[in-house]
């Protein structure tokens, strides 16, 4: 039972910090393109950047269970974001050749900035609202800082560049910190010790497994949408333009799913974000002109977004324990090392039309598990 009363500004501060560890995903276009450029890697090269910091995303969600219900919230909070500015501060100075140790450092301490975030946030009574404000807190500033990373900073200094700016984002962010709560008052988490067992939660370990799926297709895509993008040869304000407004659509996913919680069914959203999505990734495949590509990915993030909201608002409805919800940014970790891998592979041999059919043969996954088994709440199972 979710004991802890819905407030507003704790759930935007805890958004805030959630937005520091969505940075590592939410910037690895840029990221690698800039790298790429500074490093002279190519596809197969970036794919390996965006594998290192996925394994350390992922290092870093596997030690949640050991200390999100162990110490102050508030305290542990602080320290990551700390650490978090200083990753990307020492990855300015990195050389070349170092590099692949940079994207493994940043990508474990932002992975604990969002592991936390996610836990806190499952205390909530609405998990659809709770993580749809995080979704459009998360995703909007994200969105802002978007367009001016490649204006004002890559510009300037390229991948130094790049990192200072996120450097400087983390700490504007980290102003959340101070509304931060300090303890769990959820009394089913606290007698639970670890996660619940398939059988008692086995409804969430499946959307789990499948939201895993659905990201390594949808995040290897992400990554390399700067990349297939340039073929049409953008300016860097076109790029700014196209992932700004890309991520300020991903937050009004979010808004959307806040102010609708529950209200449109447990099992019709998850159609819904899958029938958006297939309509950005034909755009996408279709796309003859930069414009054309823009606004398609538009139109796939805001599905990818909703699609993301739901399936994780769905592991937290299926589990008894509230602390599922903390491997979420594991899901995210294996698709960075996997996700990329794949992508970057594909688009060297030159089989981008096999990544967009990857995408929406993946995509459709949820819908068909929600459909087809109709597993029951949590409340209702126990």
């Amino acid at each position: 039972m979710k004991l802890l009363k819905a407030n507003l500004t704790i759930i935007i501060a805890v958004s805030m910090v959630s937005a520091i560890g969505g940075l590592v995903f939410n910037t690895m276009p840029i990221l690698l393109g800039t790298a790429g450029e500074a490093f002279g890697f190519n596809n197969a090269e970036l794919g390996n950047l965006s594998l290192m910091a996925g394994v350390g995303y992922l290092a870093g969600t596997l030690t949640g269970p050991i200390w999100v219900d162990s110490f102050q919230w508030q305290k542990t909070a602080l320290l990551i974001i700390l650490a978090v500015v200083f990753s990307f501060l020492v990855s300015m100075r990195i050389p070349g050749e170092y590099i692949y140790y940079g994207f493994l450092i940043f990508g474990f301490f932002c992975a604990l900035a969002i592991a936390l975030a996610m836990r806190v946030l499952a205390d909530m009574p609405d998990p659809e609202r709770a993580y749809g404000t995080r979704l459009s807190v998360e995703l909007l500033s994200i969105g802002i800082f978007l367009v001016f990373l490649p204006a004002f900073f890559v510009s300037k200094a390229g991948f130094t560049g790049a990192m200072f700016g996120m450097a400087l984002f983390t700490m504007l962010l980290g102003i959340g910190v101070f509304a931060f709560p300090k303890h769990s008052s959820s009394k089913t988490a606290e007698k639970l010790k670890g996660f619940p067992s398939f059988r008692q939660s086995g409804s969430s370990w499946s959307v789990l497994m499948i939201f895993t799926i659905y990201l390594l297709a949808n995040v290897g895509l992400f990554f390399f949408l700067y990349i297939i993008a340039q073929k049409f040869s953008p300016t860097d304000a076109q790029n700014g333009m196209m992932f700004g407004v890309l991520k300020w659509l991903g937050g009004g996913a979010g808004v959307l799913g806040a102010i609708i919680g529950a209200r449109a069914g447990l099992r019709m959203p998850h159609l819904y974000a899958f029938i958006i999505l297939l309509l950005g990734v034909t755009g996408l495949l279709t796309a003859k002109n930069f414009t054309f590509f823009m606004i398609s990915s538009w139109v796939w993030e805001f599905g990818f977004t909703l699609g993301c909201l739901y399936q994780t608002a769905a592991i937290v409805r299926f589990d008894i324990s509230n602390k599922l919800v903390v491997l979420v940014p594991m899901s995210f970790g294996i698709s960075m090392i996997f996700g990329g891998k794949i992508a970057g592979r594909l688009l060297e041999e030159g089989s981008e039309n096999i990544l967009y059919v990857l995408v929406i043969l993946c995509s459709f996954l949820p819908s068909v598990f929600i459909f087809l088994t109709k597993p029951r709440l949590a409340e209702e199972s126990f």
